[in-house]
């Protein structure tokens, strides 16, 4: 049997902390049961910028690898001609992604879609809050899995 293949975006605001952080928690979820390509970027994103020190930091202390390029990146529409599935951190991104893009409506959700969750943003809290927005993020990707090991196709 062959495993499923996903490229999966996960997309925040500026891509420094939260959609950084979903990458590399869905890098790891689903490293055991499919192949998937995962890749993160920000509706307002200063490509180039850093990844915020304490995303870093609360992902290296779970033991998260992340990309040594991890620099924000910009959203445009290539990358979601690539994505199989895009997934936002708030319903307004969503919506702001449907906007600007009308033809990827059918492949843009909310990572908490399933909890009836949104992701704030940590930016500006400290350590406690980034944990916080991480351990929500571990959940709603787990939430996606039933969906994305048994559907045929997204």
């Amino acid at each position: 049997m062959t495993r499923r293949s996903l490229k999966l975006l996960v997309v925040c605001h500026a891509n420094v902390c939260r959609s950084p952080m979903a990458e590399s928690v869905f890098r790891h979820v689903l490293d055991d049961v499919m192949e998937a390509e995962v890749e993160s970027a920000g509706l307002a994103a200063l490509s180039g910028a850093p990844i915020h020190p304490l995303a870093c930091e609360v992902l290296d202390a779970r033991r998260y690898g992340r990309r040594g390029d991890a620099n924000a990146v910009r959203l445009v529409k290539p990358m979601l001609d690539w994505a199989d599935l895009v997934l936002t951190m708030e319903s307004g991104q969503r919506l702001e992604i449907i906007r600007r893009f009308p033809l990827a409506a059918l492949n843009v959700w909310t990572l908490g879609h399933w909890m009836d969750r949104e992701i704030d943003d940590p930016v500006g809290g400290d350590r406690a809050r980034f944990e916080s927005a991480l351990n929500l993020i571990e959940l709603c990707a787990r939430s996606w899995l039933p969906v994305l090991t048994q559907q045929p196709s997204l």
